[in-house]
């Protein structure tokens, strides 16, 4: 049936319905990729050696990727800590855990490898931490760690960031930088 019969008989819709029936899109094709890692890193103006201020950008860095892991339902299995020496040396080690989201669990490993891989005692030019094996799903309450009131409090934090912003509320140890 020619275009302008359909377009009659139908309405407007009529061709587009003729173009796709021919197989005639003109739609961009965007090819679906799943993620597959989330991550953060910072690069200071000034190389530093202060590893308490190192600390706490790592810790603020782990609370923005857990919230963004909790808004979109991803758990991760694998986390590493990279940073970069002063003289552009650059260090990452990775610890493969059980999946989770929750942010004291993440930042624990978090920190525990920058103490690993920070054995120089060098200045700093870059930290970032890094989350991949992603899989989707919702945060799984470990029996011996998790408590009511730890995961009411990241639900009601993940609330009140998405009223008032990702930055709104968080730990006071991810605010100096």
């Amino acid at each position: 049936m020619p275009p302008d019969v359909l377009q009659q008989l139908i309405g407007k819709n009529g061709n587009e319905l003729w173009k796709k029936g021919h197989g005639i899109d003109d739609t961009p094709v965007v090819p679906y990729s799943e993620r597959k890692s989330i991550s953060t890193e910072d690069t200071f103006a000034q190389d530093s050696i202060d590893i308490q201020g190192i600390r706490s950008i790592l810790s603020g860095m782990v609370e923005k990727l857990c919230y963004q892991l909790r808004a979109e339902k991803w758990l991760v299995s694998v986390v590493v800590v990279k940073f970069r020496y002063s003289n552009f040396d650059t260090e990452t080690k990775q610890y493969r855990i059980p999946y989770t989201s929750a942010d004291h669990t993440l930042l624990r490993y978090v920190l525990e490898l920058f103490k690993k891989v920070y054995t120089r005692c060098m200045r700093i030019r870059l930290v970032g931490v890094k989350f991949t094996r992603l899989v989707h799903g919702c945060h799984q309450m470990d029996l011996f760690e998790d408590t009511e009131e730890l995961i009411s409090l990241y639900q009601t934090m993940d609330t009140i960031k998405n009223r008032f912003g990702a930055s709104s509320v968080g730990r006071a140890s991810g605010l100096l930088k």
